[in-house]
């Protein structure tokens, strides 16, 4: 049947972004105050408050971010819901928090208030996921009212204001849980300075990807080789998984972003084929240093002290950045984890770092691999 468009699998997004929550319940004023509050307590976590333009005359919504001297920054974007240019504008936040009297979320929180019982009666078909209901000082039961528009209110967690790291882990856990990682072991390469394929030489006893791809199934990261179209059915015949390029001729990055595409909610463990002193060791110690508020986990280069783009964990929230990358004419992916928002580490044992590319640097990296 022919299709238009071409199917791409889209990420899992709310009505701004990946992790949203409305507060409800309760005036504006205090559902921002509560907004400022989980930015502090999520540092360096970006939370951001989404709040509608009070002014009628203005047909734009605000985003309220704070940086870390708590200095409060507004932008607005266009109020049509769930455009494009919001996701996009948002696409980098850990956390939006949305102003539920104005906005719905796929998340909500009730805060308790009587005098607020008619706003929330008009928003009731909004409460889809409610996560948590919070009592305060001027109502500390649930009301009855609550309990009628939230029949199953027993089953959702009831915390106190006077407390908010209460709500922290509930939030971490069913808002913010981190992307499952999974293993792209970078296959597609032409080898010219090897001058034969990198990939299929034997350092341990059977060719490289296919060492890779048994150390990433014992650690649990399911791995996938990043391959070009025309190697993915010889991969597959073998028994490996594959994801085939879907931008042709960008190399690693394209890759990379070809993984996404796959799998936009995936967390990538990106490894090189030609570094062939990574073991489970450094690479438990890569993901040991996952920062998942950041683009990217990488190690820093023992040689050139830039970020090692291919032994690095790529987070869900780098693919945008990616194709921004892409579409002002960069392909290299290093300088995506230079220019965004990346973490670096250093390694315990950098040797293991190390690179092969030509037939030289091999001779050497095989009496290396001999005598340990």
């Amino acid at each position: 049947m022919h299709k238009k468009h071409a199917d791409l699998k889209r990420p899992s997004l709310g009505k701004f972004a990946r992790n949203e929550v409305a507060l409800l319940g309760t005036n504006c004023d205090i559902i921002g105050q509560w907004a400022h509050l989980l930015s502090t307590a999520f540092k360096p976590a970006s939370v951001v408050y989404a709040d509608a333009n009070h002014h009628p005359d203005v047909t734009f919504d605000s985003i309220q971010r704070w940086t870390d001297n708590q200095t409060s920054i507004t932008t607005h974007l266009h109020a049509k819901p769930e455009m494009v240019s919001r996701h996009l504008a948002l696409s980098q936040t850990d956390l939006v928090v949305v102003n539920g009297n104005h906005f719905e979320a796929a998340h909500q929180i009730i805060l308790c208030d009587p005098e607020k019982e008619s706003s929330l009666r008009k928003r009731a078909s909004q409460l889809t996921h409610v996560i948590a209901i919070i009592t305060t000082q001027h109502c500390l039961q649930v009301p009855d009212f609550v309990k009628e528009i939230v029949p199953h209110w027993t089953e959702v967690p009831i915390l106190n204001e006077q407390n908010i790291a209460d709500l922290l882990p509930l939030l971490r856990e069913q808002i913010m849980p981190p992307a499952r990682v999974k293993a792209l072991i970078m296959s597609g390469g032409k080898s010219v300075r090897m001058g034969k394929d990198k990939t299929h030489i034997a350092y341990h006893g059977k060719p490289q990807f296919a060492h890779l791809y048994a150390l990433c199934e014992e650690m649990g990261l399911e791995p996938a080789l990043s391959c070009r179209q025309e190697q993915s059915s010889y991969y597959n015949e073998q028994g490996f998984r594959t994801i085939a390029d879907r931008m042709l001729d960008l190399g690693p990055l394209g890759g990379i972003a070809s993984a996404f595409m796959a799998e936009p909610d995936t967390a990538w463990l990106v490894l090189a084929s030609d570094v062939p002193f990574l073991d489970r060791e450094i690479l438990e110690e890569l993901l040991g240093h996952r920062s998942t508020v950041h683009t990217a986990t990488s190690f820093q280069s023992p040689f050139d002290q830039f970020p090692e783009p291919l032994i690095a964990v790529w987070e869900p929230k780098a693919m945008p950045m990616i194709m921004s990358f892409i579409g002002l004419g960069y392909s290299c992916p290093r300088k995506v984890l230079i220019q965004t928002e990346a973490k670096m580490i250093s390694a315990s044992k950098p040797e293991k770092l190390e690179n092969v590319n030509t037939p030289e640097e091999l001779e050497e990296a095989l009496e290396l691999l001999k005598k340990s």
